[in-house]
């Protein structure tokens, strides 16, 4: 196959939705490190899409919906042309779209530039009953591919038995990529003395002493531990009333032996680069997710004796649940490293190379 002259590299698309955070690309940017040798591209529609570049990728960016500013009817329009001129321009042998939500046009745009292999990259753990509607939406791709969840054995979603290529556990960061201690403080602007926590807990106000970011600090700082909170914390907040160091940095996982514990959501990635690192961890799920069934990853996670868990960091049980984790946090990890069945990335990006040379098929 060719992709936009004859002996060109294989050309691999990889297109992520919007999302709330930084799952999607990240899963497409793991998939992408065992594509050598392909002209891999990203097209995305998350605000984040410029961190592709500093990993030596071109991308384009398709405005969501919402950043647009649309009416449904004509963002779905503009949708659909910008994809078709996209693909006519590229020409790729592969497209990956990683999302729970498949866009109404998608099949549209395959139909008006064919040529290309489609994968549909979506993860499970649904809340049960959601999202069952876009199941149908498997006929539109070649291939499901199915990045695996520690927790699958608890998963109670629609996904659950659907025809699709499973692989591990996906993560960026492999345990080889690991920097020391030393190396990771340094390269944070941290203490090199002394305990510190990783806070990461989604949207929080870096101002709030009474609600749950205020709580985990009090409570760390009772324990002589210092709080490390991401940037993402506290965008868009102008002052600060917590004694915190501000950490920003992607992929930030690479520093993990800079920290002690973590107090982390449980999305998919945070969830499963603490465990896969080994990075003892007390988990928040976000119990207002629409599709992703954080409550179910993060019970499963406590029920096998990888983690803690809470979803009311401001009760009186904040400051016991961070001693427990100080004092248990390495033996948990430790189970969860032993748990481990292995980065699913290098996996993933074996089937997107099977498709390369072999027919479209339907739904594998």
């Amino acid at each position: 196959m060719g992709s936009a002259a004859d002996n060109a590299p294989a050309r691999v698309v990889l297109m992520s939705s919007n999302g709330t955070g930084m799952g999607h690309l990240t899963r497409l940017l793991a998939y992408a490190q065992g594509l050598e040798g392909a002209d891999v591209r990203f097209l995305s529609m998350s605000t984040a899409v410029p961190v592709v570049a500093a990993m030596g990728h071109r991308y384009e960016y398709l405005p969501s919906r919402g950043s647009s500013g649309l009416r449904a009817a004509t963002w779905r329009r503009l949708f659909l042309d910008r994809l078709v001129e996209y693909l006519r321009r590229t020409r790729p042998d592969v497209v990956v779209f990683d999302g729970t939500h498949p866009y109404a046009g998608m099949d549209l745009a395959r139909e008006a530039v064919p040529g290309a292999r489609w994968v549909w990259s979506r993860r499970a753990m649904w809340r049960p009953d959601r999202n069952v509607d876009q199941l149908a939406k498997e006929s539109w791709f070649d291939l499901v591919l199915e990045p695996g969840d520690l927790a699958q054995a608890s998963d109670r979603g629609a996904t659950v038995g659907r025809n699709a290529r499973r692989v591990g556990p996906v993560t960026l960061v492999d345990t080889v990529d690991l920097q020391d201690r030393a190396t990771a403080r340094r390269a944070l602007a941290l203490p090199a003395e002394g305990p510190l926590a990783l806070v990461s807990l989604g949207a929080g106000n870096i101002n709030d002493t009474s609600g749950d970011l205020g709580a985990v600090v009090a409570g760390l700082s009772d324990l002589g531990v210092g709080a490390c909170v991401t940037q993402a914390e506290i965008a868009g907040q102008a002052g600060t009333s917590l004694d915190v160091h501000h950490v920003r940095d992607f992929p930030i996982s690479r520093r993990f032996a800079a920290f002690d514990l973590a107090v982390s959501a449980a999305g998919y990635n945070s969830f499963h680069e603490n465990l896969r690192l080994g990075l003892p961890s007390l988990f928040v799920p976000n119990t207002h997710t629409n599709l992703d069934d954080q409550e179910t990853r993060v019970e499963h996670a406590v029920r096998s004796g990888w983690a803690l868990g809470a979803t009311d960091l401001a009760s009186s049980s904040t400051g016991s649940l961070l001693a427990d984790l100080l004092e248990r946090g390495p033996q948990m990890a430790a189970l969860a490293r032993a748990a481990d069945p292995g980065n699913g990335a290098p996996q993933a990006a074996a089937v997107i190379r099977e498709l390369l040379s072999l027919p479209s098929s339907g739904v594998a």
